[in-house]
């Protein structure tokens, strides 16, 4: 490496002298939240508009639109940062015994310690058992199971082992389109090179087998495909894969070998009628022998999306039909998957709820711009298909604001068609 590239010279590539060469141009929604904070500021002095507050739909993040994570989950990991709460009469029972039987596991009855066996023995059982159940009964190894600090950096390192640097071509990874807009920067980050395959909105955003046969045609001529990434539910779409798709996607992975990497993190909020959440992994099962013990699945779950938070960073994936010895590689090189302890602490909780006949079961069951002041997420943040024009509109706010965010949106809607069409 040259001199102005190496840690401690004295000069620096212009790149990193000139902070101002790293500016990259703002996305659509990036500038709708700067226009939504100046609006936001002009409502605070006053300033007339034909709507009182802005409305914002455009977020997945369930705690910043106004949902708190479970107080159950809040209550057990904060008396593990803080045991004397074990004594205090406000904190549940139930919370208090969960919490006391967590503390026990931890090195030094903290969370402030690494707690490496707890993590790995400890939650990584409570997660299986959580599987089992959730798949009826389908087997879960906790040896196979891999928490981890939410799974945006997991999805790095898990995509960096398919990676040959030293191959003629770099690793493809099929990602669809839309879809989460991380997904392609994490596969960036791998060292491996994203190939967007489209969504079918026409079947309800299915996974079109024949449109990925044709992404994998176009993209052998640039890189060699190992990995397909599905997303089910769908994020940004909110769709549920049915069966038989899933099946269909299975075997494309089985004849093209490819890696499956299912991202279901957003199985909690599936809503469809007829149409209930399937992990691939069951699916995978009982399609039977040879495809049930032969092809690779990761799958991912995070506590963000579900009744914890984001903030917390904490989740997990597991490996099918995978050498469980790779595992080693995550708790030797792989820190940036390495959770925070209190994360894991509520991913546990969430995994093992309370019981019918404990005082805090009721509460957990109870939840699991311009011309409108209403913001809404572009299409294109999503990679949405040329010549359509979509928003993203998330259903996470209180009822109360989504009723009001979706009136608006359709006089807009309305008004808008009978003005341009």
């Amino acid at each position: 490496m040259a001199a102005s590239g190496t840690l401690g010279g004295t000069s620096c590539p212009p790149t990193l002298a000139n902070p101002s060469s790293w500016h990259m141009p703002p996305s659509p929604l990036q500038l709708l939240l700067e226009r939504a904070t100046a609006i936001e500021e002009d409502l605070a002095q006053g300033e007339d508009k034909p709507f009182t507050e802005v409305t914002h739909c455009h977020s997945g993040d369930a705690v910043a639109t106004g949902h708190q994570p479970l107080a159950f989950l809040q209550q057990v990991a904060a008396i593990c940062a803080y045991p004397q709460l074990l004594d205090d009469e406000c904190v549940p029972a139930d919370a208090k015994r969960r919490a006391g039987q967590i503390l026990q596991h931890l090195q030094g009855g903290s969370p402030g310690a690494y707690n490496l066996e707890y993590v790995t023995s400890t939650v990584a059982t409570k997660v299986a058992r959580y599987l089992e159940q959730r798949d009826g009964g389908i087997p879960s190894d906790p040896r196979c199971i891999v928490p981890c600090s939410g799974t945006a950096a997991a999805v790095v390192d898990v995509v960096s082992l398919v990676v040959d640097e030293a191959a003629a071509q770099p690793t493809g990874v099929l990602v669809p389109v839309p879809g989460p807009p991380r997904r392609g920067a994490a596969v960036g980050l791998a060292g491996a090179v994203a190939v967007p395959y489209p969504l079918a909105e026409e079947r309800g955003w299915a996974v079109a087998t024949e449109a990925l046969r044709r992404a994998l045609r176009r993209a052998r001529a640039r890189c060699h495909p190992k990995v397909l990434c599905v997303v089910n539910p769908g994020d940004p779409t909110g769709h549920v894969l049915s069966r038989q798709n899933m099946e269909e996607i299975i075997r494309l992975a089985a004849e093209e070998n490819l890696l499956l990497l299912a991202d279901e993190v957003q199985q909690e909020r599936a809503f469809l009628p007829g149409r209930p959440f399937l992990s691939f992994k069951r699916v995978l099962w009982e399609m039977g022998a040879p495809l049930a013990s032969t092809v690779q699945l990761i799958s991912f779950y995070s506590l963000s999306k579900g009744v914890g938070g984001g903030g917390y960073r904490a989740g997990f994936f597991e490996l099918v039909n995978i050498d469980p010895s790779v595992l080693r590689c995550f708790y030797t090189w792989g820190l940036s998957v390495y959770p925070p302890i209190l994360g894991q602490v509520m991913l546990q909780t969430a995994m093992d709820p309370p019981l019918p006949t404990e005082p805090s079961y009721p509460e957990f069951e109870e939840k699991l711009l311009e011309a409108t002041g209403l913001v809404v997420a572009p299409g294109s943040e999503f990679g949405q298909e040329g010549g359509t024009h979509h928003v993203g509109l998330s259903l996470l706010p209180p009822a109360e604001v989504l009723e009001r965010g979706l009136l608006t949106l359709t006089r807009f809607h309305a008004a808008f068609l009978r003005e341009f069409s």
